[in-house]
């Protein structure tokens, strides 16, 4: 074969092994480097905190303690309030202040004191105007500033013919306004004392100072604006603002430090990895080989039993293992569809025989039915049998809450709780979901003393598994006990009769067929009632309710299977029709507003109380429609006469709903509807509002005591009046006369 399949597995390992080495080498040396940058930027961050602490420290230091002077030290109070005579001695005495602060604080450069008294400066141990010291212009900034605060970075001279050098400066005012003490700090000095936290030839730290000034630069003065975030020197890697001074610390490398850095691992790490590489290399082409020669003797052999069976197959020596493969699947293909065909049919066939067995549409003799039991694994049907039928309860709300694969599963489990029911009991059942709802089963009955207990048990038991495992219940009709086919058929009946009983009987539950009571259908009671409920509703007569109730439960005593309740009902919708098609035509657009949507949602209720519930919305609707259509002509006219009543007597503490409705002969009910409708409030708080403004004019206008005037507005009860005022207006009747 030439080793063609070598050849391949080589080329397939090969370029797999050089790609994944590149990756990782690529990997390693993109996480080695951004560890290096990540430890570069952790030392950076501890540098720059540690520049801003020392920074902080040592500016808050001088700071404190030329605050602490200015407050506490008589010889610097003693300066600045002293003239004339006296101001040699106190000169004295602020040279000695001085040195003390220069001594203990070596970054200190120089400390001038200004004196506004007398306008003059002391430094160097004398005073001079401030007119002729160097640094007068600074000072006159320094007055007008609003806030005093370290500046920086500046130049400054104490005299005028020397040379400027670079300072940092603190201003602090003295007493009310009398003065300042300037504290130069030396910029160089404060530099060399930082960078001996760092190596500059690496690292570099740049200090800004509130406006944007850059420290390190010489020749920057307090107005610069602020530089880049990437200096000069290199990237800024960190950078920390000062809680004290508010001046930016900036920290990072300088351009090519950190490629140095890496690189000069770069070059060991590269030998190694090529080395690594060849080895690779090396190591799988001897593997390749070594695990090649089992698998081309197998080739050789199967290539061999090929030939002898099917000559001219179609295969070469460069597609043997396609062509083993493509043999294989179509075996496999083939094998896995005569299987599933074989199941599918077998479940279809299983199913259509149990439909077969129950509904009587074909008949079967006895070595027939043998036959197809055993076909299908089943017990053959010698002893006694009922027919069980499970209905799930309230099925629309079923197929609302779970998706079609859901439904499929509860099914599933549904079934298969019953068969692990009918195994725990010692007996057999075969179970089909012929229609939707409905789970039907073939229930084998043990001996004749013990049959009706067990099947009760059995029922009882799966019941109860139902409602400890799933979230909705079923209801189970049973049929009489069979003993051959054409009983086993009589007994599907009467198990699919019994539930139709479940409107009345209740959902839950177990109904034998010989539970299931004789209906007294009396049609004339039934017709009486429904005459009597149509006449009120057709005339607005509130008795309508005690009629309807009356159906329903003439309906419940009769106990009426669904069909006949769907009868009694289809029977009072033709009554209404016919009542409602003598009356005039918006009388008829009501009732067929009211209806119309009603009736699709009257073919999904499963017990009574659901149908009468959703007929009971409608009646009501129906029966506001009604009296809305009754009442409209006859009293509409009559509110604007209610409304000036009411606003006429609203003192009378009779005044009520009831009251008008009485007076006007209008229902309470429908006069409530019309207040809102038309005035667009309710009684209550129509009259409320009228009595409480009349209160509040009442307060206003006279003296009266607030007693008086609630009894005068109708409100014999002063804490009735006192809490609707406060309702209304939001304070006490008191409070509001008080803050009139």
């Amino acid at each position: 074969m030439n080793n063609s399949w070598f050849r391949r597995l080589l080329l397939s390992y090969l370029p797999v092994f050089f790609i994944v080495t590149t990756i990782l080498f690529i990997i390693f040396f993109q996480v080695f480097n951004e560890q290096n940058r990540r430890e570069a930027l952790k030392a950076n961050e501890f540098l720059a905190s540690q520049v801003t602490q020392y920074l902080d420290n040592s500016l808050r230091s001088i700071d404190f303690k030329v605050l602490r002077d200015i407050l506490t030290n008589p010889n610097l109070k003693n300066y600045y309030s002293v003239t004339g005579s006296e101001d040699v001695y106190a000169g004295i005495q602020a040279v000695q202040v001085i040195d003390e602060l220069k001594i203990e604080y070596p970054l200190i450069d120089s400390i001038y004191l200004v004196r506004y008294n007398d306008d003059t400066v002391f430094s160097n141990g004398k005073a001079v105007p401030i007119e002729e010291f160097p640094d007068a212009s600074f000072i006159k900034d320094s007055r007008a500033a609003a806030t005093q605060k370290w500046v920086g970075a500046r130049s400054f001279k104490a005299f005028p013919t020397e040379e400027g050098k670079q300072v940092i400066t603190l201003i602090r005012g003295v007493g009310n306004g009398t003065g300042l003490v300037v504290v130069n700090v030396d910029l160089p000095t404060l530099q060399k004392s930082i960078m001996q936290m760092y190596d500059p030839e690496f690292t570099f730290v740049n200090i800004f100072n509130r406006s944007g000034g850059n420290l390190w630069d010489g020749g920057m003065q307090d107005g610069i604006t602020a530089v880049s975030p990437k200096t000069d020197s290199g990237e800024v890697f960190s950078e920390f603002t000062s809680s004290y001074s508010g001046w930016k610390v900036q920290t990072g490398l300088n351009n090519g430090k950190i490629v140095k850095f890496a690189l000069k691992f770069y070059n060991i790490w590269f030998v190694f990895a090529v080395a690594v590489v060849l080895i690779g290399v090396v190591w799988v082409i001897y593997v390749t080989r070594r695990n090649y020669k089992p698998i081309q003797q197998i080739v050789m052999l199967i290539e061999t039993v090929a030939s002898q069976k099917q000559p001219g197959a179609g295969y070469t020596k460069d597609n043997e293992f396609r062509f083993i493969q493509t043999t294989l699947e179509r075996m496999i293909d083939q094998t896995k569809q005569y299987q599933e065909e074989h199941e599918e049919n077998l479940i279809l066939q299983k199913k259509y025989f149990f439909q077969e067995l129950l509904e009587g549409t074909r008949d079967f003799t006895g070595n027939e039915l043998t036959a197809e039991m055993s076909r299908f694994k089943l017990p053959q049907l010698e002893d006694r049998w009922a027919v069980i039928v499970v209905e799930i309860d309230q099925y629309s709300r079923f197929m609302e809450e779970y998706h079609n694969q859901d439904q499929s599963l509860l099914k599933f489990v549904l079934s298969s709780i019953l068969q692990e029911s009918a195994r725990h009991e010692g007996t057999e059942v075969w179970a089909e979901w012929i229609s939707d709802q409905r789970l039907y089963a073939i229930l084998w009955i043990p001996e004749m003393e013990k049959g009706e207990e067990t099947e009760q048990r059995l029922l009882s038991g799966y019941l109860d598994r139902v409602g400890q495992y799933l979230n909705f219940t079923v209801t189970i009709g049973i049929g009489r006990v069979a003993v051959d086919v054409r009983g086993l058929r009589a007994s599907l009946k009467e198990a699919v009769h019994a539930l139709e009983y479940k409107a009345v009987l209740g959902m839950n539950r177990i109904i034998p067929c010989g539970e299931v009571p004789n209906s007294t259908n009396d049609v004339y009671e039934f017709l009486k009632t429904i005459s009597l409920l149509v006449q009120a509703m057709r005339l607005s007569d509130d008795e309508w309710e005690k009629h309807f109730d009356r159906l329903f439960e003439q309906i419940h005593e009769s106990v009426l299977s669904r069909q006949e309740i769907m009868n009694t009902v289809q029977l009072l919708f033709q009554h209404y029709n016919r009542e409602f098609a003598e009356l005039p035509r918006e009388y008829q657009e009501r009732w067929a507003s009211v209806f119309t949507p009603l009736l699709p949602r009257l073919e999904g209720w499963e017990t009574l109380d659901d149908l009468r519930a959703l007929c009971w919305e409608g009646f009501c609707e129906l029966a506001d429609e009604m009296q809305t259509l009754h009442c409209s002509r006859k009293h509409r006219s009559h509110i604007l006469e209610i409304r000036k009543y009411i606003e006429q007597n609203y003192n009378n503490p009779e005044l009520s709903l009831n009251y008008l409705s009485d007076l006007f002969d209008i229902n309470p009910k429908y006069l409530s509807k019309l207040f809102k409708d038309e005035i667009g409030e309710k009684f209550v708080d129509l009259l409320i509002s009228h009595r409480i403004e009349k209160a509040k004019q009442l307060m206003l206008e006279t003296d009266k005591a607030i007693q008086e005037i609630s009894e005068e507005v109708g409100y014999t009860n002063y804490n009735s009046f006192n809490r609707a005022f406060k309702n209304v207006v939001g304070v006490a009747p008191s409070d509001y006369r008080k803050a009139m």
